[in-house]
């Protein structure tokens, strides 16, 4: 329940503490007055949607704290697990400001949280059922989600929808994969091919430079071959050859090196040239013996070179890029292999998941005709006390398990199951059942509406239930009974109504009154707490209005004492 709740700088509202009790509050007042303002700070710390035009005129920012304390486990613990915070018990304080700028802030007990947060928060403690709500009752999908909820289906039906998500995931992939399926194959003999001539190719890191090298030798054969051979006669096989000029210098030194130190260090060094030469003409001609002039090994490094060449320029710029470019490939070919098998795996699972939702839809279909057997007469004997005697009301439930008792197509389905329902209604004896949608009469609409909301609350587990203006559609003559509803309702739950009905007002556990009054030129709406003859006054304006009378006093005396006794009467 909400224990308490402050709102400051709201609209018209400068400062306001409300101390709300269990069972029924009521608020009434004028039209025109701001009631509807009570609504919209709870809507506000709620999470709901608002722009800084809700602060008040001169102000710089608006706040609503709300105290609420919930005794209900399984209540506590959605909004420790939505919030992610174990840190407190029953006690829960809500708190969300805004500024002129629009910015704002909200809090759970005092620890920063987002607006999604305190939206998800909101949802859980707090049901508000707003006076145009009769006009979302028309729509099939909301009566669907109504029968849901007062069959608790609604965990059911959340299974359902997460496998039908799965399912037509499943489909669109399966889709995909045969829309692709020439592209696939085209891709299949592309990278094979490409593959294939990359690999035919064995190439080698750094083979380029090698064969450029070698080419470069062979290409120079003669030059090199006529530049060795001359080398290697002067230095050792002519007449004239170097080698044997050193060997005669070396001897003639030798000759005389013992007679002087110097010559001896002279001659040693020419020893050395002499072996150095030696070594060189040794190696010029294994070089020139060895050579060997092929002229089909150059051919072959011209067409080794441009098949690199074309490689190149097909796949990378190095031969390094072009094998990266091959293993890319070699995985894509894979990976697009495999989708063969994935499409048969997509298939299986499809069959898999269809047989599934098949046998969750026929539980809904059952489960959903068997709570709408159990509700019908209970609403029947709703709108019999709800001043339509001879109202009837049905629902109708329209499923291809009904035509068909093995499995249905999964193209039937929706996120919500395989049911269309549409609630009958005949206002009048003697007139077929026709959907709620077609009753033209408002007033007719929201008797339904109050009947539900009567039976849903019993297996409401929201421990707060706001009723912005029920009554509307509804005349005086009724409203003696949608008081008994509501105070019944209270018994369970925390209700919070805004009423202009005298005779609602009267089974009020709490009444509250919203007076507007103007201070120094500016606006200001007030909120009391009645009780007494405060409340008595109160309820006679309802009656007759600023013209009361004695008689009015008396009257509402009377709705009182009637409605305290019935009260009673039923909690005996």
């Amino acid at each position: 329940m909400i224990q308490e709740l402050y709102i400051t700088n709201f609209v018209l509202i400068d400062k306001v503490t409300l101390d709300l009790k269990e069972g029924l509050n009521v608020f009434s007042g004028a039209t025109g007055v701001g009631k509807s303002m009570v609504i919209g700070a709870l809507n506000f710390i709620l999470g709901g949607r608002v722009s800084s035009d809700i602060v008040r005129s001169g102000k710089d920012e608006a706040t609503v704290i709300g105290k609420f304390y919930v005794k209900d486990k399984q209540v506590l613990n959605q909004v420790k697990k939505v919030s992610n915070n174990n840190d407190f018990e029953e006690d829960i304080l809500l708190q969300r400001s805004i500024d002129t700028h629009g910015r704002s802030k909200c809090r759970l007990n005092d620890v920063p949280i987002t607006v999604t947060t305190l939206k998800e928060i909101g949802e859980i403690l707090v049901n508000i059922h707003g006076q145009h709500e009769h006009e979302t009752l028309l729509h099939g999908i909301n009566q669907l989600y109504i029968l849901d909820d007062f069959g608790g289906i609604a965990p059911l039906r959340d299974e359902f929808s997460e496998i039908y998500k799965q399912l037509t995931e499943k489909i669109k992939l399966r889709d995909t994969l045969r829309n692709n399926q020439q592209e696939r194959i085209q891709k299949i003999d592309l990278y094979s091919f490409q593959i294939d001539e990359i690999n035919k190719a064995n190439l080698k890191s750094g083979e380029i430079e090698e064969l450029e090298k070698e080419r470069n030798i062979l290409g120079n054969a003669g030059k090199i071959y006529s530049a060795v051979s001359s080398c290697y006669a002067q230095l050792y096989e002519s007449s004239e050859a170097v080698t044997e000029k050193l060997k005669s210098v070396v001897r003639d030194l030798q000759s005389v090196a013992k007679l002087d130190d110097a010559l001896m260090k002279i001659s040693e060094v020419c020893s050395q040239s002499l072996y150095q030469v030696e070594d060189v003409a040794f190696s010029l001609g294994k070089y020139r013996d060895g050579f060997n002039y092929d002229p089909q090994r150059l051919e072959y490094i011209e067409d080794r070179l441009n098949t690199i060449r074309k490689l190149k320029s097909k796949y990378g710029n190095t031969v390094e890029g072009i094998l990266s470019y091959c293993d890319e490939v070699s995985l894509k070919l894979k990976q697009i292999s495999g989708e063969g098998a994935m499409s048969e795996q997509v298939d299986a699972e499809i069959r898999l998941l269809s047989g599934v939702l098949n046998n969750k839809g026929s539980e809904l279909t059952r489960r959903r005709i068997s709570t709408a057997d159990t509700l019908a007469p209970l609403i029947n004997e709703e709108l019999h006390s709800l001043g339509m005697p001879h109202g009837r009301f049905c629902v109708q439930i329209t499923s291809p398990f009904q035509l068909n008792h093995d499995d249905c197509d999964v193209s039937d389905a929706r996120s919500f199951g395989f049911d269309q329902v549409e609630f009958l209604i005949s206002p009048n004896p003697g007139e077929d059942l026709k959907p709620l949608r077609k009753i033209a009469s408002g007033g007719e609409i929201s008797r339904v509406m109050l009947a539900l909301k009567h039976q849903l609350a019993k297996v409401d587990r929201t421990p707060v239930l706001v009723f912005d203006e029920i009554d509307a559609n509804i005349g005086g003559r009724m409203g003696e009974v949608i008081g008994e509803k509501l105070s019944s309702i209270a018994r369970s739950h925390q209700v919070i109504c805004i009423t202009h009905l005298p005779q609602i007002a009267s089974y009020a556990d709490e009444q509250w009154k919203v007076n507007k009054i103007v201070k120094n030129d500016k606006t200001y709406s007030t909120i009391e707490n009645l009780s007494g003859e405060g409340r008595l006054e109160e309820i006679a304006d309802m009656i007759r209005g600023s013209e009361k009378t004695d008689i009015t006093r008396k009257q509402a005396q009377e709705m009182l004492r009637d409605a305290k006794r019935k009260i009673k009467s039923k909690t005996q």
